[in-house]
């Protein structure tokens, strides 16, 4: 009986003390829960950074990362730039520019906000799904979403036929903290 009241004693102080915190408190995006804010197309303004990685397919498959930036009007259009170097048996890397992107907000407006991207390449376009943690639009997680059927030509190179990516922005404007 001892045992059992003392290992609640130590589990109550270990939850609550403040100098433990820091043991509970170890998630790299903070999601707004309280309430405090909505989302719209203004949310995304601004120059990000865009990394990814993940796998692409065009006849040889491999791993593929993704880096470039992106940058959002606060309304409706996105332009920019990606370096993707794709880890196939030819080792390949390019960089593709890019100035009629689209997205939008398909959430209803709470937390977290949720957004589609469209990024047009060469040839075709790559779609994906973004949400987004705070109403200051600091940072965002992205996934590709055209559910691993693809058509597109990246920087002239050979058609990519399934690609599954995912992926991290971050304003440049200061507005992203911490380590992640």
């Amino acid at each position: 009986m001892k045992r059992v009241l003392l290992a609640g004693i130590v589990l109550a102080l270990a939850v609550g003390s403040p100098a433990l915190a820091f043991a509970r408190h170890h998630s790299v995006t903070h999601w707004d829960d309280d309430g405090g804010g909505t989302f719209s197309a203004a949310t995304l303004n601004g120059t990000y950074i865009f990394q990814g990685s993940g796998f692409a397919d065009d006849g040889k498959a491999g791993e593929v990362a993704v880096l470039g930036t992106l940058t959002f009007d606060g309304v409706s259009a996105v332009t920019g730039n990606l370096i993707l170097t794709h880890g196939n048996n030819s080792q390949n890397s390019c960089n593709d520019t890019f100035t009629t992107g689209t997205y939008s907000l398909t959430g209803g407006g709470g937390a977290p906000g949720q957004f589609t991207m469209q990024i047009p390449l060469t040839t075709g376009s790559i779609n994906f799904g973004l949400l987004v943690p705070d109403p200051e639009g600091r940072t965002a997680l992205a996934i590709e979403s055209d559910n691993g059927a693809l058509d597109v030509t990246v920087c002239g190179s050979a058609s990519i036929v399934s690609m599954s990516l995912k992926g991290k922005l971050k304003r440049l404007d200061g507005g992203y903290g911490g380590d992640d």
